[in-house]
């Protein structure tokens, strides 16, 4: 009797710590059901909202950019969240087309240089929708597809051209615009396991909008007479792909 209490103590034992060991990955995934990520990197405009060409009211004229993002996490399962997010993009302008479209309009014996003032684009976006969640080890794959409210704030182009043979002095301006409209995201997430709570993660996003810009007023003048002057209400497909790295912060 006393030889099979002897032996049934370390059995207990090892059961006991099997389980523990067991469990204490689920016991840390449970308490961190809470996910604060940021990051940050480069922005590239894609389709009509990365077009130059002016004859095209769906052009954006819209260069490389940075981007920020911060976004809040809570898993419901251990494959399946919910995410909430808040981006800003700050896109380049290129003004070199407004320049060319007075170029058929000048005398090509005449050679011109040309002061460009530009703003940038700038794409805000707030978006909520469900994510992901796959991990192997320390490695864990995200997914997540999302909508809401896109702000947008379309740039602001003026040149100046002055000839240096003393020819007429052009300026051109499209004036700056701002709107909301519903937009939508989507993209995926590597994250790497650095501790318990924290990760390093490489991300790729894509977030667009069918954006509607009011009053957008486009002048064009040549030795002082108006040759142009347009105001129009363009609706621009504004859409980026951002491509970054970042942290996250479980608790």
């Amino acid at each position: 009797m006393r030889l099979q209490k002897k032996f049934i103590r370390p059995v207990f034992l090892l059961k006991a710590a099997l389980w523990t060991f067991m469990l204490m990955p689920l016991s840390v995934a449970a308490q961190q059901r809470n996910l604060v990520s940021f990051s940050g990197g480069y922005s590239l405009p894609v389709g009509q909202f990365a077009s130059e060409n002016l004859n095209d009211p769906e052009a954006g004229l819209a260069g490389s950019g940075i981007y920020g993002q911060l976004n809040y996490e809570r898993k419901l399962l251990s494959w399946l969240g919910l995410r909430l997010t808040g981006n800003l993009n700050i896109n380049q302008t290129d003004a070199q087309p407004l320049i060319d479209r007075f170029s058929p309009l000048l005398d090509k014996s005449e050679s011109y240089s040309w002061k460009k003032e530009t703003t940038t684009w700038q794409l805000g976006a707030l978006l909520l929708g469900p994510s992901g969640y796959l991990t192997r080890g320390s490695i864990e794959l995200e997914g997540h597809v999302q909508g809401g409210l896109i702000f947008v704030e379309s740039p602001g182009v003026k040149v100046l051209g002055t000839s240096s043979e003393g020819g007429p002095t052009v300026e051109g301006q499209i004036k700056k615009a701002s709107t909301n409209a519903f937009g939508f995201g989507a993209g995926a997430s590597v994250r790497f396991r650095l501790t318990d709570w924290l990760r390093f993660q490489i991300t790729a996003d894509g977030i667009g909008s069918n954006a509607q810009l009011k009053n957008v007023q486009n002048t064009g003048i040549i030795n002082n007479v108006v040759v142009q002057n347009v105001t129009s209400n363009p609706k621009r497909f504004v859409s980026v792909v951002n491509v970054g790295a970042g942290l996250v912060f479980g608790f």
